[in-house]
């Protein structure tokens, strides 16, 4: 094997801190500025922001950062009252510094306590608490009580804190509490009314009170009243939800001054307090690292993992504390102890390591009260979009002004109707109408029983290009059946016996009887369904301790006794202490002793046959395990290895010995079989997706060679396909790792049994050329993947993921570190799980989607409760319908504020304007409703290759925007033409001249020509835009919208023909003057239907043709693709990876 060149070992790291919100991801010292406040700044600038009607108030309000550079002057932090942190997302927040005086104060950070002066500065920021730091001169990060503490220093805390240490803790760190207070209903509309859209909405009234527009200014009132009446609502009902959610409130029993002390409030709880746990357990008001006992925990509303779970005591040992390492030995707040255990009289002691918003739930509160921002490039151009409309307002502004003047038109009505201008260009409900298809889509998921708690993702899985998805519990069923065990014979594994109750004694059945964190709640056996199903398949039965603990005189977790019928009666075995399966090590450990021979500890392991055998002696790994376990890998069959060995040992030293020593001179038992079925659902899905060209993935912590069988089972790697394990090592002696290539047959077997070099498989099996880039996908571990990771070159690495297929045998972090190193590349990741392992990768997806049933929906932010991933596909089309919806609405309100401002300006030059009713007609029955009905079309049924387009900011939107309004204006001043001109001289035209420059909208033919051409155009651009297939169903499925089409255009057909003397309370209602002439009529309804056909076909064919994309992709002048990830697949040779 040959280095791989172009490595660099300068690729260490990698900042993955946006995904996980634990204590030691937070960045201690975030970037930080501090103010004082200025009074010369401020008098200078406080009538500046009053002057202009108070928009610099309201910009105060939405900069707070900029006000406080602007009204604040810089100085030292030792010095600042007020300072701006930067957090991680880049975003910039104002916190007040705020002082705690009390006697011999101290403060906390990291783990160093230290008395200073009486008083201690700190500030909130993301609610979170950082302290003043004389050393550093800036603030930092509060602790908690397991920071840079050992094990043995954290159990050192077991007496408790005395009534000194206790006040003056609880004066730094606060009370234990995470409050999310429901704002009162007042605050909330305030600050509802202030946002950017309603204060446009009050400009906007404003203008139209003065001109008089009392009708449409009132609709404006009533739809805004019943818009923020909703919006108060869900807002109101969500905080309420989050208030429930996360209130707690209990008593539990601390000790302190070495007694214990009973029914103390939860949140008086301080770091380093000291918690009794009763047997009947409760539920967590904070983080706590168990000292004694063992404890049941439910997690689920945490992780989403309905199983419960073991904890057992923190080891004793001088190692630092590690939360993610130690993890099965901590409580969390906010998930609930089901029950204890505890031995000679001794309670169930946990000492306090994290309170408040610093705890697990806190972190999760956090994360939905500040979450990560959404940079999805439609809202971005958004944006810029409705920038371009505010210049355009702004010329319609001055060419208004200029126009009008020019008429001698009064300054006061010039201005009115200029300022008139920009409340047309810029429509104030556009970021109301940008909704409506994610809410019809929301609502059609949850029909589905899939649900969202953040509804901007939806949108964004229109984009999806990659799914990752784990394999247990979500491409396989959940339940898994030991289908047998391989004993030993000799240094060799013997057949297959598929009944475990028909095993003599031997350690392969004492594991399976001991070695699980099984364990009885209201009588009924819980635990893990993979060791559920392996304990049952023995037929043994676990009792409690308390009923026969006095067999052994030592402490047990568990007493498991086999069958009577098996004639193995009497062979009863205590539990002395488990070491839990831990997915970093991929094993569990326990320590038994047996009823008949109580001087020996014996100690059986199992876990991960790789794993495994690293820990078993040489001479004792049979000389087929390589090939006895290749053979049922490439089955599909999952396999856990199991070994074994006995020590001399105290019972009472065992409590205390480390995990290293006792898994250590194992001596292998054998293997267990289990059977783990694909589900029925995922291979149709997988096929969809592929079909749709959305790349596919594997991301799991079984075994690699059983995971790539069950890629090809479900078609994920295609069985034309070469799959190549990829393999990192780092050298013994060397700076650079050594990188391997194992091709694997087809039906998931080794080609030749053994690791070959790049260049051995180049000249011996397959010839350069002979793979396609599309046709090998690359295999890999979580091992391998960490050497790429840090010590490879970039390239290599970007090659990994754009090439990767099945990545097994990967922690969670790495499973959340894969995610986000393929958003880097440019893909829209997807990603599918069901467990608790699942939870970082399902977060830093653009899409994670959870089949856990528990009530962790804000692990991930899409949750469905059918438990097949069919819920993929469906989210996905769902997005796709509601992008295109977007686009549509919002190419729609655009169009239709351009359309009101080309008749507005039009009208302008002739002297005249559209009318109340005009626009109340306008904006109501041609605007609102058509924007509300537009989105219903569901999502089209078939998942097509191509994706909708994702961008407002982009030269096909603008060629197809300037398209349109030529159009718009061409046939209004045609229409215009068609009357003014002499071809056709009409004796009853009477041209209008201003000769009452106050009279607010006098009625002429002029205006009612441009009003009713205006009318039928929004009509055709409605039917245009609404479109269909490929991401939505056919425009005819739309009902609702067909009927308020077909309504719209026979009332509007109506007012075009119909005669002076009909209806003339409606004419003079709407201020319209219908033209005598049945020629003219006809003609100007001709001319709307051409323009509606025009439109309609340029949408549907035109626009919409591979020719128009062609000329727009050469428009963009685009040589190379944009997205990362196409650029590494186009660097990828036809050699690769048979040739560097």
């Amino acid at each position: 094997m040959n280095p791989e060149e172009n490595y660099s070992s300068q690729r260490k790291a990698s900042n993955y801190s946006d995904v996980l919100h634990t204590d030691d991801d937070i960045n201690p010292i975030p970037p930080q500025c501090g103010y004082t406040f200025s009074i010369i700044k401020a008098l200078l600038i406080y009538p500046l922001a009053i002057l202009p009607l108070g928009t610099g108030l309201l910009l105060a309000y939405w900069y707070r950062a900029l006000w406080v550079r602007l009204t604040y002057s810089s100085c030292p932090l030792s010095r600042a009252t007020t300072v701006v942190m930067t957090d991680e997302y880049g975003q910039q927040r104002v916190s007040t510094v705020q002082v705690t005086t009390f006697p011999d104060a101290y403060s906390a950070i990291g783990n160093k306590v230290e008395i200073s002066s009486c008083a201690t500065r700190y500030l909130t920021h993301c609610r979170l608490r950082y302290l003043y730091s004389d050393d550093e001169k800036k603030f930092i990060l509060l602790r908690g009580h397991d920071c840079d503490r050992t094990l043995a220093g954290i159990h050192e805390s077991i007496t408790g804190l005395s009534g000194r240490d206790y006040e003056l803790r609880k004066a730094t760190y606060g009370i234990n509490s995470i409050d999310v207070p429901v704002k009162p209903i007042l605050v909330m509309l305030y600050q509802e009314v202030l946002t950017p859209f309603y204060a446009f909405q009050i400009l906007c009234l404003v203008v139209w009170y003065v001109e008089e527009y009392y009708y449409y200014g009132a609709f404006i009132v009533l739809s805004s009243l019943f818009t923020i009446s909703y919006s108060l609502f869900q807002t109101y009902t969500s905080a309420v939800q989050l208030h429930e959610l996360v209130r707690q409130s209990c008593t539990v029993n601390v000790i302190r001054d070495g007694r214990e002390l009973r029914d103390v409030p939860g949140e008086s709880l301080v770091p380093g307090d000291v918690m009794v746990i009763p047997p009947t357990g409760m539920s967590m008001p904070c983080d706590a690292v168990l000292l004694t006992g063992t404890a049941i925990v439910n997690e689920a509303s945490l992780t989403g993992e309905s199983v419960p779970v073991m904890k057992t005591p923190l080891p004793q040992v001088e190692e630092a504390f590690n939360p993610d390492k130690y993890k099965r030995h901590t409580l969390f707040g906010g998930t609930h102890v089901i029950q204890t255990r505890f031995y000679s009289n001794t309670p169930v002691l946990a000492v306090v390591v994290r309170t408040g918003f610093s705890t697990s739930k806190g972190g999760m509160v956090r994360s939905i009260l500040y979450p990560k921002p959404l940079n999805f490039k439609f809202y971005l151009d958004a944006i810029k979009f409705v920038l371009l409309l505010a210049v355009i307002a702004l010329v319609g502004f001055c060419y208004t002004l200029i126009i009008l003047q020019s008429k001698k038109y009064y300054l006061k009505e010039t201005l009115l109707r200029a300022f008139d201008v920009i409340t047309i260009v810029v429509p104030p409900a556009l970021p109301a109408a940008l909704t409506v298809g994610t809410v019809y889509a929301l609502q059609r998921l949850k029909k589905q029983q899939i649900y969202c708690i953040s509804p901007q993702r939806v949108n964004v899985c229109g984009k999806i290009k990659l799914v990752c998805f784990d394999k247990t519990g979500t491409l396989t069923e959940e339940s898994v059946k030991t289908s047998g065990v391989i004993m030993m014979t000799g240094n060799e594994l013997c057949s297959e016996t598929q009944d475990p109750t028909s095993l003599p004694p031997c350690p392969i059945l004492f594991t399976m009887a001991t070695c699980h964190s099984l364990t009885r709640i209201n009588g009924k056996l819980r635990g893990d369904p993979l060791e559920l199903d392996m304990f049952e398949a023995t037929k043994w039965t676990i009792s409690e301790p308390e009923n026969d603990s006095t067999k052994f005189d030592l402490l047990v977790q568990g007493i498991v006794k086999p069958p009577p019928t098996s004639g193995l009666v009497g062979m009863e075995m205590g539990i002395m202490k488990q070491f839990p399966f831990s997915s970093e090590l991929q094993r569990m450990c326990v320590l038994v002793r047996a009823l008949d021979n109580p001087k020996v500890l014996h100690v059986y392991v199992k876990g991960a046959p790789e794993k495994v055998k690293d820990l078993c002696r040489p001479e004792t790994v049979p000389v087929n395990f390589k090939e006895v376990l290749r053979s049922l890998t490439q089955k599909g069959l999952r396999v856990l290895a199991v070994a074994h060995h006995s020590m001399e040992l105290q019972w009472h030293k065992s409590e205390n010995i480390d995990r290293d020593m006792v898994e250590c001179d194992l001596e292998f038992g054998g293997l267990i079989i289990m059977k783990n079925s694909l589900k029925p659902e995922t291979t149709p899905v997988i096929s969809v997706l592929k079909n749709a060209n959305i790349r596919t993935v594997m991301v799991t912590g079984d075994n690699l060679l059983t995971a790539v069988c069950v890629a090809r089972e479900c078609g994920m790697i295609p069985r034309h396909h070469q799959a190549i394990v990829m393999k990192a090592e780092i050298q013994a002696h060397g700076p650079l790792p050594v990188i391997s290539y194992e091709p694997l047959n087809s039906d998931g077997s080794v080609s030749d049994g053994q690791e070959m070099e790049m260049q051995a498989i180049a000249a011996e099996r397959l010839k350069p050329g002979d793979l396609k880039p599309g046709d090998f996908h690359l295999i890999i571990d979580g091992k391998s993947f960490a050497v790429v990771k840090d010590y490879c070159s970039e390239d290599l690495f970007n090659k990994l993921l754009v090439k990767g297929a099945v990545f097994a045998r990967m922690s969670p972090d790495q499973k959340a570190e894969l995610v986000l190193g393929l958003q880097k590349l440019g893909y829209g990741v997807g990603m599918c799980g069901d467990g608790a392992n699942d939870c970082g990768a399902l977060k830093a997806a653009h899409a994670g989607i959870s089949l856990s049933e528990a009530e962790a929906s804000v692990a991930s932010p899409f949750t469905s409760k059918v438990p097949n991933i069919t819920c993929v596909p469906k989210v996905i089309m769902e997005g796709r319908a509601a992008l295109t919806t977007m686009f549509s609405v919002f190419k729609y309100m655009a169009l239709y504020a351009l359309t009101q401002f080309i008749s507005a300006t039009i009208l302008y030059v002739v002297g005249t304007n559209l009318g109340d009713f005009q626009y109340l007609y306008i904006d109501f029955c041609l605007a609102t409703i058509f924007v509300l009905v537009m989105g219903l079309n569901g999502p089209y049924p078939v998942l097509v290759k191509q994706r909708p387009e994702g961008r407002l900011a982009s030269i096909n939107m603008l060629v197809r925007m300037v398209i349109h309004i030529v159009l718009i204006v061409g046939f209004q001043v045609a229409a215009l033409y068609y009357l003014k001109s002499p071809t056709w001289a009409w004796s009853w035209y009477k041209p209008f001249v201003v000769t009452d420059p106050t009279e607010r909208v006098p009625v002429c033919l002029e205006n009612t020509i441009i009003f009713t051409m205006a009318n039928f155009q929004y009509i055709g651009l409605a039917l245009a835009l609404s479109i269909g297939p490929p991401y939505r169903k056919p425009t005819y499925t739309n009902l609702p919208f067909l009927a308020l089409l077909a309504i719209m255009f026979f009332c509007n057909t109506y007012l075009i023909l119909t005669p002076p003397d009909w209806l003339p309370l409606l004419l003079d209602f709407m201020g319209l003057q219908p033209s005598p002439s049945i020629t003219f009529r006809v003609g100007i309804l001709l001319l709307v239907f051409v323009y509606i056909a025009l439109v309609f076909l340029l949408e549907t064919f035109v626009m919409s043709s591979r020719t128009f994309h062609q000329v727009i992709k050469v428009l963009r002048f685009k040589r190379r693709p944009n997205n990362p990830y196409k650029h590494v697949l186009a660097s990828i040779g036809p050699t690769w990876p048979l040739k560097g």
